[in-house]
């Protein structure tokens, strides 16, 4: 997966962009291309494509032989030349480009579920680098899911829920258009980060179902707490997600022995951190309901998406199972040793890339630097038990 680092994602910056360049698009190509950020990434990406500066045309023939780079950066065009050639003369042409990209329902509907799910790392300076699951900047993040790399501090997984009203004062809840019951969860795609495979689940209208909130409700205050070990000071001190709870949110289908250190988020509440272990069933530290509140906040508005997600502090990765507990150590590595690792991928991570492109721009029509390849491999590998 690429780590690009940017503020936004290329889906996000696509459709954020989208209207303004629709608008100037239909008032004239000079006016379009002074004023629109989204022109100037689209006559990259072009260009890159055709492999040559100001190009105007892109023979089918070169369009396939560049296929698996268009795949890489941008999935959604690769399956889509006859789409976009709307004369059909096997020529794709700049201006056929720019309508597909501008005009067609298609294209927006695909940047839209490409941005259905987002990961990106965080560093210690807050600055987010987004995978992509189809370009990968670094061999260690070619394999299932892309691990927590050494300058970053956590993996953040973001869940845009749209078509979704909240219930206020009797009013039901509704996704899709479908009403929902209390108990009834809805699930996110499948997410990769911080080296492990799992899914999203949220509760829009609270964790339990009608027969066991009136059951939770008249147990005694302070049973929970009771159940979960909070009272006597145990290994275990979460809270099963409260009765009158507008939401919940939780995190399922991840491997038997993963251990987590991950946080919640839903819109702005933020839960404490928390350390996860998955086994068989569900445990509280899995689920996380915003205490005291029975309605919506006010800041989560009918008709507006809604950002639920985790936040991926540390995977323990088996460390738990072994005798040395802590983090890994490291040691300085033979020249043998350092001699047999594999390779970075060709062209590492750009100083500032393009928000669409990324990071990958081969060529001389590149117009970005890159940062200079190290000499050789680092002399520190860690040791895990």
């Amino acid at each position: 997966m690429a780590a690009v680092a940017c503020s936004k994602s290329k889906y996000d910056f696509f459709l954020d962009h989208h209207q303004t360049a629709l608008e100037a698009f239909n008032k004239g190509h000079d006016v379009f291309g002074e004023e629109t950020p989204l022109y100037r990434e689209l006559r990259g990406m072009y260009d890159w494509m055709a492999q040559e500066r100001n190009a105007t045309r892109i023979p089918s023939r070169l369009f396939k032989s560049r296929l698996p780079e268009i795949h890489k950066k941008f999935p959604e065009l690769a399956t889509c030349f006859q789409a976009m050639d709307y004369n059909s003369d096997g020529i794709l042409e700049w201006q056929e480009f720019l309508k597909f990209c501008l005009t067609e329902p298609r294209m927006q509907a695909m940047m839209n579920r490409g941005r259905l799910l987002t990961v990106y790392g965080l560093d210690m300076h807050g600055k987010r680098a987004y995978k992509d699951m189809n370009d990968p900047a670094h061999m260690c993040e070619t394999g299932v899911a892309p691990p927590i790399l050494p300058w970053e501090v956590a993996h953040v997984v973001e869940w845009r829920i749209e078509n979704l009203t909240v219930s206020r004062k009797g009013a039901p809840c509704m996704y899709g258009g479908m009403p929902l019951r209390p108990g009834t969860s809805i699930a996110s795609p499948p997410f990769r980060a911080a080296g492990v495979c799992g899914v999203l689940r949220f509760w829009p209208v609270g964790y339990y179902s009608e027969p066991q909130r009136r059951r939770k409700s008249t147990v005694p205050p302070g049973s929970d707490d009771a159940a979960s070990s909070a009272t006597d000071g145990a290994h275990r001190p979460i809270r099963a997600p409260a009765h009158d709870s507008w939401c919940c949110l939780g995190v399922s289908s991840l491997p038997h022995g993963t251990r987590l250190q991950l946080r919640f988020f839903i819109g702005s509440a933020k839960s404490d951190k928390r350390d996860c272990c998955w086994r068989e069933g569900v445990h509280a530290s899995q689920l996380w309901a915003p205490p005291g509140r029975t309605e919506a906040p006010p800041d989560v508005k009918n008709g507006e998406p809604l950002i639920v997600g985790v936040e991926i502090l540390r995977n323990y990765d088996g460390q738990h199972w072994g005798k040395t507990p802590g983090k890994p150590t490291t040691t300085m590595s033979s020249v043998s040793l350092r001699a047999r690792q594999r390779p970075a991928i060709t062209d590492p991570i750009l100083i500032s890339g393009s928000p669409l492109l990324g990071r990958a721009q081969h060529g001389e029509n590149t117009h970005v630097k890159r940062v200079e390849k190290t000499k050789s491999l680092p002399q520190l590998v860690c040791q895990r038990p």
